[in-house]
């Protein structure tokens, strides 16, 4: 097993058990599909809503990788400005894995900060970002492993679709798409993605019931593949993708209309009106040859792409893309002066002819009678509607959070959607549309500690002495008004830890323009969470701000030698750093090796180490005591040392990475009633009863990776162990009581 690929797992592991499992505590603040739908499954070649059963059309865009390019995007305002004026029943996120490259292979790798195999816990915060919003918008999100060859990353995306639908099970707006375009070329033909799918739609059936959608061969061409040797699992549809100026609905139409006539339903998760590289001029005849089949077929789709055409960040250009111009657009005022490029006017043209009233959807066949009202809207700053209660009528409000009836005025509370019904049974719906709120710089809930950084919602910053008290503060600004112009005040509520004020910005942490000035600042006092209250009267276009601040103030992150790291080492080697004495931030260091005090095959020495001379696997952990200023320390690194296909403790090592599961038990061939040897890539055994017997086999993670059951008479049996990856595993075979385990490295 290579050490990259080792330690992938190891830190996907790591960062997806730290996925919280709370459910989201949003609520929809729009009428949209969702509430009208519910949760998408599937009846025949149809995709349905649960709560109606009714065929349901969704149209919407996917957003574009979730890298430095495309995350400025992913954020609740454009997805509630794409929401108001693209009309988006659907938005996908498409996440980045590991590498970029639409050949399947691995020459183009996604940045470690972006990518999920490096930055696991960064896209698992963004995902529940994003199905807020989902949520609070009314619409639907399609969560994709976006991939060419995700069927070579199976137990990772197993483990991801797992722990998130564990998570949403019961949120009705979550598509999962789990396998995003596979590749034939590099091993992703059906049988390949067919065998991946096996083993993740399971891991998401355990949980929900929500639609899957599956990739096809060929880049998602092939629905039909799929419709002609399904996957067992109800509410599953097959997807396919296309370029309207490269792939013509002539010649690729053909294989969704096979799908459907087999049965099978057909989603389209991404579809450009460019060449298939994002590039090249729009073909709008194409394009709407293949938006007339969509909508004649019923068929859910989402646009490639919504984004700016030139990226700010490695300045590529896609003529795919919505919006023209070179910088992201992630503000509603950006959104709404933002200039449309040839494809992004087809589409804004697409998705709002076919604009629904999600609010007259939600009571349909009850919004007649004396008392019914035509579905109204307002803003959340209007106070009330007038007059816009039927006389004579009375009126019972579903979200009285939102809006009440007072005679004949409806009054505005809060923003959101509330149903009113009439005392003759019909409803109404009301809409509070949201008025943006003002803001002050650099001032957000924020967590900082002493070592020097805060963690912001949007942002990183920093504490230092800025006023030259000896104590960490953090610079608001510099102004006395509110970005939108309102002149605030701000007050803390708990000044013993942070308090807040105007000080002169003294030190050189101070710019050139703060220097010498009375700045705005956090002052730190005490570790603890402190709140601070802003306050600003509404100005044109924004609300009021009463608005309370969290800030913590927590001890620092104690530090160790980045000599303390994943390292392959020779037998016998020997080093004079890598296993300090103390940290950098002080304190005393212990060391365990794979949970053990000393090790045979690793022995610390000075602030180095000596290797045994067997080929091992060790995880070594360092820890540090919590101290006045710095909070206890705990780092794990993993050391290879000699061959590490011919490992001498692979069970020890994979009893402690999955010391939270049951372990792998060391066990010894049964002498006469179950004996096994592997002979080349054959496992060949032999009984003496006839009977049931089990095949487990793990890989050096101590993951299962395989597993054959079935009856076999006395005597002797052959298993084929071809198509497993090079790699040292441990193969366990059971017949009843008797158990033989047999250690075997495949080159």
């Amino acid at each position: 097993m290579k050490l990259t690929k080792l330690l992938t797992s190891l830190l996907a592991c790591t960062a997806i058990s730290a996925f919280a499992a709370d459910a989201p505590i949003a609520t929809p603040k729009k009428a949209g599909p969702v509430s009208y739908y519910g949760a998408l499954h599937t009846s025949g070649n149809k995709i349905i809503g649960a709560k109606n059963n009714n065929q349901v059309m969704l149209r919407g865009v996917s957003l574009f990788w979730s890298d430095a390019t495309g995350a400025s995007y992913y954020n609740p305002t454009v997805i509630s400005w794409a929401v108001d004026n693209l009309k988006i029943d659907v938005f996908r996120y498409a996440m980045g894995i590991e590498y970029y490259d639409s050949d399947g292979g691995t020459k183009n790798k996604l940045d470690d900060q972006v990518s999920y195999t490096k930055a696991a816990a960064g896209q698992l915060s963004t995902i529940d970002r994003m199905v807020q919003a989902a949520i609070e918008n009314d619409v639907y999100i399609i969560i994709d492993w976006h991939s060419h060859r995700a069927h070579l990353e199976t137990s990772m995306a197993t483990d991801f679709f797992s722990k998130i639908s564990l998570k949403y099970k019961d949120v009705p707006n979550i598509i999962y798409e789990i396998y995003n375009e596979p590749v034939s070329g590099s091993g992703g033909d059906w049988g390949a993605i067919k065998k991946y799918a096996n083993s993740v739609v399971p891991a998401i059936r355990a949980n929900t019931q929500n639609l899957i959608i599956v990739g096809t061969p060929n880049w998602s061409q092939h629905p039909e593949q799929g419709a002609r040797d399904p996957i067992s699992s109800p509410n599953i549809a097959y997807v396919l993708h296309f370029y309207a100026a490269t792939h013509s609905r002539g010649s690729y139409g053909g294989n969704a209309s096979s799908a459907l006539s087999s049965g099978y339903p057909v989603f389209i998760s991404e579809w450009g009106t460019t060449n298939a590289d994002g590039n090249g001029e729009p073909n709008t005849s194409a394009s709407s040859d293949w938006t007339s089949f969509m909508d004649q077929n019923n068929i859910p789709n989402c646009n490639w792409s919504l984004r700016q055409q030139t990226s700010d960040v490695d300045q590529k250009s896609e003529k795919s893309a919505i919006f023209a111009g070179d910088r992201s657009l992630i503000t509603a005022a950006a959104l709404d002066a933002a200039t449309y490029t040839t494809s992004g006017n087809f589409i804004k043209s697409y998705l709002t002819k076919n604009a629904r009233s999600w609010a007259d959807s939600l009571v349909k066949g009850k919004n007649t009678g004396s008392c019914a009202f035509k579905a109204t809207s307002a803003k959340q700053t209007d106070g009330k509607i007038s007059g816009a209660l039927k006389s004579g009528c009375t009126y019972t409000s579903s979200n009285e959070k939102v809006a009440t009836a007072s005679g004949s005025d409806i009054v505005i509370n809060d923003y959101g959607i509330a149903i009113f019904t009439g005392n003759d049974g019909s409803q109404s719906v009301v809409t509070i549309k949201q008025i943006a709120g003002q803001t002050i710089t650099n001032l957000e809930n924020m967590t900082c500690n002493y070592s020097g950084t805060c963690k912001l919602s949007s942002k990183s910053g920093r504490t230092v002495d800025y006023d030259g008290d000896g104590k960490n503060d953090v610079v608001l600004t510099m102004d006395d008004k509110t970005n939108e112009g309102g002149k605030f005040t701000l007050t803390a509520l708990d000044p013993s830890v942070v308090d807040v004020k105007k000080s002169k910005c003294s030190t050189t942490s101070c710019s050139n323009t703060q220097k010498g000035q009375q700045v705005w600042m956090l002052h730190f006092k005490s570790y603890g969470t402190g709140k601070i209250v802003a306050s600003a009267p509404a100005v044109t276009g924004f609300r009021a701000m009463q608005d309370t601040f969290e800030i913590t103030y927590a001890k620092g992150d104690a530090r160790i030698t980045n000599q303390f790291k994943d390292q392959r080492i020779a037998l016998g080697a020997t080093a004079t750093t890598g296993l300090p004495d103390e940290l950098i931030t002080g304190g005393k260091i212990t060391y365990t090796y794979n949970g053990m005090p000393t090790s045979e095959y690793l022995t610390k020495q000075g602030d180095g180490f000596v290797a045994g001379n067997q080929n091992a696997i060790i995880v070594v952990t360092a820890h540090g005591e919590e101290t006045a200023n710095y909070k206890e320390f705990t780092k794990e690194v993993t050391f290879i040392i000699g061959d590490e296909n011919n490992l001498v403790n692979v069970i020890e090592y994979a009893n402690y990475v999955n010391r939270d599961k049951d372990p792998i038990k060391p066990m010894h061939k049964a002498v006469n009633n179950l004996q096994a040897r592997v002979n080349g890539s054959t496992l060949q055994f032999t009984t003496k009863n006839s009977g049931l017997v089990n095949v487990d086999i793990y890989d050096a993670l101590g993951a299962s990776v395989k597993q054959v059951s079935d009856i076999y008479s006395a005597g002797n049996h052959a298993i084929d162990l071809k198509g497993l990856p090079n790699g040292a595993y441990t193969l366990v075979i059971r017949q009843g009581n008797h158990k033989a385990s047999i250690r075997w490295t495949n080159k």
